[in-house]
């Protein structure tokens, strides 16, 4: 049996993470229940330096799979040379640590979870990793324009909007792949390739289209990737809560039964975090479906965090303004 490795990047603080452990609670959840420890050959959980200690507390709940909680400060040292408050997008950050990932795994191929995942039918590694290649799920770029461009930008070639792509997280990714973006960034600019992507903060790269257009224009994708044969499952279920609709009323009219019945499609679901959606709700929702076990978790919510945050997204608006007027983008 061919194992993978997978990647979850976590925050605890700030914007919607306050609840992130309990999220992380559902989503191991759904691994006891639909999955077996031995799938994968390690789960790394990487989180900001002020939140480790306390992730590795949190962490004991899961380490019935094999899971190691990473310090970012660690190995992301590029991180504290792009410390300006419009300069910080955690959103980029945790794109910049799964494209990282490689250098922290044995395995070619390994999953990217986020906190919201949680998976809704049985699989094994032989079921994400199909003779070789990785079970991507793919959908037309023209659901997202405006990612795709931006990083077709970086990478000097054209978005191809009238193909599919890959879709979000969860998904799996080659190593040798993102080495290959790795490469290419720096053949690009010069410089380490995790730095330009810090530099680059004001355009809406992305670790997947950034990852899967450079693959495409070498020419490997059929090589590493491969949807799904028919009659096998999806990675992702047919529709996930990506929007949390009035009074959180998408989670209540989400079909979970359809979805996790026997004959239902897909591995993976998501009930996206920034839907500020309860966890508990998303409890309620799941639990007739496998058990889940939520423990207690000091909530972050911070006034002086949020407010921070939103300067940065104000400062970065009005700089690209700014730009814009002076005709430089």
């Amino acid at each position: 049996m061919t194992k993978i490795s997978a990647i979850l990047p976590v925050k605890t603080r700030g914007r919607h993470y306050a609840d992130n452990i309990a999220r992380c609670d559902i989503l191991f959840s759904s691994l006891r229940r639909f999955t077996s420890p031995d799938t994968f050959d390690k789960i790394l959980i990487v989180v900001p330096h002020d939140e480790f200690e306390d992730a590795k507390r949190y962490a004991r709940a899961w380490s019935d799979f094999p899971v190691e909680v990473i310090d970012e400060s660690v190995h992301m040292t590029a991180f504290g040379d792009f410390n300006q408050r419009h300069q910080i997008r955690p959103w980029h950050r945790q794109q910049i640590i799964k494209l990282y990932t490689p250098a922290l795994i044995d395995t070619e191929f390994f999953m990217i979870f986020d906190p919201d995942v949680f998976a809704i039918h049985p699989f094994g590694s032989d079921d994400l990793i199909v003779d070789g290649r990785a079970l991507t799920y793919c959908q037309p770029r023209m659901r997202e324009p405006h990612l795709w461009r931006p990083s077709a930008g970086l990478l000097h070639q054209d978005p191809h909007l009238d193909r599919d792509g890959i879709w979000w997280t969860p998904a799996i990714l080659s190593s040798t792949l993102c080495r290959a973006l790795h490469r290419r960034l720096e053949e690009l600019y010069g410089d380490s390739w995790m730095r330009v992507l810090l530099a680059n903060y004001m355009i809406d790269w992305t670790e997947y289209t950034l990852y899967w257009l450079n693959a495409e224009r070498e020419g490997l994708l059929d090589r590493y990737h491969v949807p799904p044969a028919p009659g096998q499952r999806s990675l992702h279920a047919p529709d996930s809560v990506w929007y949390a609709g009035r009074d959180g009323r998408n989670l209540d009219d989400w079909p979970a039964g359809d979805y996790l019945a026997e004959g239902g499609d897909g591995l993976f679901a998501v009930v996206q975090s920034n839907t500020f959606i309860a966890p508990d709700r998303v409890v309620r929702k799941l639990e007739p479906f496998f058990p889940i076990t939520l423990q207690p978790y000091d909530r972050h919510e911070s006034l002086a965090v949020r407010g921070a945050e939103l300067y940065s997204a104000v400062a970065r608006r009005g700089i690209r303004l700014l730009r814009r007027l002076r005709g430089q983008a």
